[in-house]
């Protein structure tokens, strides 16, 4: 690790902090005064009621609290969502200068002009706030790691409270989290970057894993909040799932005799989505299950699963697919997001020409080949690969640690998968993005690498893209 200082004749960091200070104040004009989308309305709600609950993370709910002191509304959360995403572009644009010349820093973070990334940037809820935490902490990881920032315990005090406050934004970014600890560890300890690849990725992997028993202890001894099991709504997709497929009850008789054949009919089980058990046509299947949240549940849920295994692959799959976008038709998903929820009556967001530009660049995106989640999974697992052919192993890491966990995020939700929505795949989106100028200059431009990872990754991306959308347009 060499130290070069904060200052070097490669895109210093004030002009790039300059730039995107422009580019955000344009982005906040956009999105004032930023969106309440239903699930950032319940943190509000929850915040000035008291009633508290783990239905969402705790954590942003506990962030509004002094926001809302200063201001009675969603500009203040706006002005730091704008500020992580804006800061985690400049910091791992800043963090690849001097690796191909002056224009790749800002090839990174003209990424963040992106038309879909801009586009949920101002919906203020967990993931957003998730990604952009973590992908901070990954810019004040790289840096440290290529020496453009002295080890300082206040810095790496920072990078570590951005992780777990990562983790502590959605739950399942337990996912994520393997790769960008073993950065943030790569990027203070010599000894633990000798280890090799694989043995470090085992040990951030369960390392990862204590997010989970740690969310259950913050919600009841930290935050102190009301415990109304999360994991419900993925248990009763499940089961609902295996029931439509098996034509068996996985609850056993408990929502009626009828059960299997209401779950076929329309408004019920969709590979979409569980919102049908929750607020859909057969919303009374939640309501009815409310007493069996916790252990009766999940034994039910584990037992439908074993007692079904093929069943629980076909619906797992078929949401998989659905949620991705991939081999189905008319299964885009709307990514309009200039819609405040209507159950609080305050804020009302006025559409203008920078939002109307975004918001037809990203329909043009969606609707494009380019569009479709699956992509930026596609995009990550690729360039993930080609990192491997980076001659700098400090950059390899970098490279690696973004993509990896971009990667391993998306692909989590063939288990945990519970929803459609654009927003969830915001992460995966990212990383693609942030690492896309790296790979195409210092690899696929580049001769010098060897040929398997300069034709290898991108020939991968170009042949599933092309297999999907002919698949799409004359076979389905």
């Amino acid at each position: 690790m060499v130290h070069r200082g904060a200052h070097t004749a490669y895109s210093p960091m004030w002009l790039l902090i300059s730039v995107a200070v422009g580019a955000g104040m344009i982005n906040m004009y956009a999105f004032y005064p930023g969106i309440y989308h239903h699930d950032a309305w319940s943190y509000v709600s929850a915040v000035r009621t008291g009633n508290w609950s783990n239905w969402q993370p705790p954590l942003l709910g506990v962030l509004w609290v002094p926001l809302q002191a200063v201001w009675s509304g969603p500009q203040p959360m706006l002005a730091m969502f704008l500020l992580g995403y804006w800061s985690s572009f400049v910091l791992i644009a800043h963090a690849y200068r001097d690796v191909a010349g002056r224009l790749l820093p800002w090839l990174v973070l003209v990424t963040a002009v992106y038309p879909l990334a801009l586009n949920f940037n101002s919906v203020l809820v967990k993931d957003i706030a998730m990604t952009v935490c973590l992908l901070s902490a990954t810019g004040i990881a790289a840096h440290l790691l290529r020496g453009h920032l002295i080890y300082r315990r206040s810095t790496a005090a920072a990078m570590w409270l951005l992780i777990v406050m990562g983790g502590f934004l959605r739950a399942n970014a337990v996912f994520a989290l393997p790769p960008l600890i073993d950065l943030a560890l790569c990027a203070v300890s010599r000894r633990w970057r000798a280890i090799g690849l694989l043995k470090r990725l085992v040990v951030t992997g369960i390392v990862s894993l204590l997010f989970i028993p740690g969310h259950m202890i913050a919600d009841r001894y930290l935050f102190r909040v009301k415990d109304i099991k999360p994991i419900t709504p993925l248990q009763i997709f499940d089961i609902g799932g295996i029931a439509y497929y098996s034509g068996h009850d996985g609850y056993k008789g408990f929502l009626g005799p009828d059960f299997v054949a209401k779950n076929r009919g329309p408004g019920c089980y969709t590979p979409r989505h569980w919102d049908n058990y929750g607020w859909g046509k057969c919303a009374e299947v939640y309501e009815n299950l409310k007493p069996k949240r916790g252990e009766e549940l999940t034994v039910l849920w584990l037992d439908a699963m074993l007692s079904e295994p093929v069943a629980y692959m076909q619906h797992r799959l078929a949401h998989t697919n659905r949620f991705f976008q991939f081999l189905c038709r008319d299964c885009q998903e709307s990514v309009y997001v200039g819609r405040q929820s209507d159950r609080q009556r305050e804020v009302s967001f006025e559409r203008n020409p920078v939002f109307d530009l975004i918001n037809w660049l990203s329909f043009q995106l969606s609707s494009s080949p380019l569009g479709p989640p699956y992509v930026y999974l596609l995009i990550c697992l690729s360039w993930m690969c080609a990192s491997f052919g980076l001659h700098r192993k400090d950059v390899q890491a970098i490279t690696f640690a973004l993509t990896a966990a971009g990667a391993m995020y998306a692909a989590a939700f063939f288990v945990v998968g519970v929803a459609h929505e654009f927003r969830y795949i915001y992460p995966t989106m990212l990383c693609a993005l942030m690492v896309t100028p790296i790979i195409v200059s210092n690899i696929i431009l580049n001769k010098s690498v060897a040929w398997q990872f300069r034709v290898g990754p991108l020939a991968l991306i170009v042949a599933v893209i092309l297999f999907r959308e002919m698949a799409v347009r004359f076979v389905l």
